[in-house]
């Protein structure tokens, strides 16, 4: 009997050891599994990453690339017989759009570049429950229009020879005041998200339909840098797009406004869902034909990348 209870001890210790021994090893296969699972999935998003930029740029060469994004801000408020209230009866409205859209056309020796800026925002406080006869988009708040266009031959991937067209001025205020840019020089090209334009021999027109201020017109230096770049953060697209661009006389005729001036633009948009997301638009702008001090504008609101 004794001997039976030996044998019975030892089986069970053989059997436990033995199921310890085969747990470890699934365990320690499974964490190696795992590490290959791991090891293969970054080699895939290295590819997939690869191949993105590939397809980019076999978009970009074989014909027109375009592309377009915008923020809007919303925003209304009213109340009535509100005796909290400073204003019992009130109301207001806001509205704030942005848009950036671009068409390049790339080849090995042409290069083709487009951009359209478009701000427009509107802002309408009533106070007083009988209004004032005014509706919201007869208040405007905010007013940009930039348009550009730059040609250019290559003399090396990354340098061409350039020729720039670009208007700067308002949608509702057209040309009034308004800057209108044309000349020729060299195009940086440093990557596929940085374009920096330097052009010598540049004649800028300031432009005014406002009695007591005349149109004025210089030759001089013209610079013009954009960049548009977009990141992937936990899997959703946040867009960056940045422009500035400015002038710089060689002279100023006595007796008139100077013509020095810069206008720079940017705007920030994080997906949230299927190219829907938050967006913030800032600028800045210092142009002596319009006035002496520096201009500036922000917005925040929904946003949408195509």
């Amino acid at each position: 009997m004794k001997k039976l209870y030996i044998l019975f001890i030892g089986l069970m210790v053989f059997a436990v050891n033995t199921n310890a021994q085969s747990l470890e090893e699934l365990k320690a296969k499974k964490a190696d599994l795992a590490a290959q699972a791991s090891a293969k999935q970054a080699e895939v998003n290295a590819l997939n990453g690869e191949i993105g930029s590939l397809n980019s740029e076999i978009s970009i060469l074989s014909g027109w690339a375009t592309g377009f994004s915008g923020n809007i801000g919303f925003d209304f408020n009213k109340s009535k017989n509100w005796v909290a209230s400073p204003n019992a009866d009130a109301s207001s409205s806001s509205l704030g759009i942005s848009l950036a859209a671009f068409a390049n056309k790339m080849t090995e020796k042409i290069m083709w570049r487009n951009k359209g800026l478009v701000t427009k925002a509107w802002q309408d406080v009533d106070v007083d429950e009988a209004g004032d006869g005014e509706s919201l988009f007869d208040l405007g708040t905010v007013d940009i229009l930039n348009l550009s266009s730059l040609y250019g031959y290559r003399i090396h991937p990354k340098i061409a020879i350039s020729a720039l067209a670009e208007l700067n001025t308002s949608i509702e205020n057209f040309v009034d005041p308004g800057a209108f840019d044309f000349g020729v020089g060299g195009t940086w090209t440093p990557s596929n998200n940085l374009v920096v334009v330097f052009h010598p021999l540049n004649y800028h027109a300031g432009l005014s339909r406002t009695e007591g201020i005349e149109s004025a017109g210089a030759l001089g230096l013209k610079l013009r840098a954009d960049y548009t770049k977009t990141y992937n953060i936990a899997g959703k697209n946040m867009n960056l797009s940045s422009t500035i661009t400015g002038f710089i006389p060689y002279s100023t005729p006595e007796g008139e406004n100077g013509l020095m001036e810069y206008t720079w633009v940017n705007s920030l948009s994080f997906e949230l869902w299927k190219g829907i997301g938050v967006g913030i638009g800032a600028g800045l702008r210092k142009a002596d034909f319009e006035s002496s001090d520096t201009q500036s504008y922000y917005s925040l609101g929904l946003s949408y990348n195509l």
